[in-house]
């Protein structure tokens, strides 16, 4: 099963400074609705996510990692794994200035597999969207008050 999630928002801050954000994990994480614990370990970032699907709710131990940093974006990519699935995931952020402040573009890419995302697709699906949109409004809104 495979999400995709894109969109883009614009914040009155230069494309340095929301770029130097996305490059601490710690703030990363913060955004991400249910995650918590987040740590380095073996250039790796290691934490843990709580989810909601439905009448179904667990913990998701959660792994990532930076594939790339650019000096306009970054490229995460890890691994979630818990309530008898794993969920694999791309997530891209691009800057570019723009009318004084900057345009920043996500795109999530997921793809789920196990018991859950077996049994209620739908339900995952769902899920991982609503989480990538919350996340990209959390980021949208964290910066225009730092």
């Amino acid at each position: 099963m495979q999400v995709s999630e894109s969109g883009e928002f614009v914040v009155a801050k230069p494309p340095e400074e929301v770029v130097k954000l996305l490059k601490d994990p710690a703030t990363v994480a913060r955004l991400i609705p249910g995650v918590s614990g987040v740590k380095e370990s073996g250039g790796e970032y290691v934490g843990e996510a709580t989810l909601k699907l439905g009448h179904l709710s667990g913990k998701m131990a959660v792994r990532f990692k930076y594939a790339e940093v650019r000096d306009d974006g970054v490229v995460v990519v890890g691994r979630a794994t818990g309530l008898q699935t794993t969920a694999d995931f791309t997530i891209v952020v691009d800057t570019q200035p723009k009318d004084g402040g900057t345009l920043v573009k996500w795109r999530f890419q997921g793809t789920a597999r196990g018991l859950v995302a077996s049994l209620a697709p739908g339900l995952v699906q769902s899920a991982l969207r609503k989480m990538a949109e919350e996340a990209a409004n959390n980021f949208a809104n964290y910066l225009q008050t730092k």
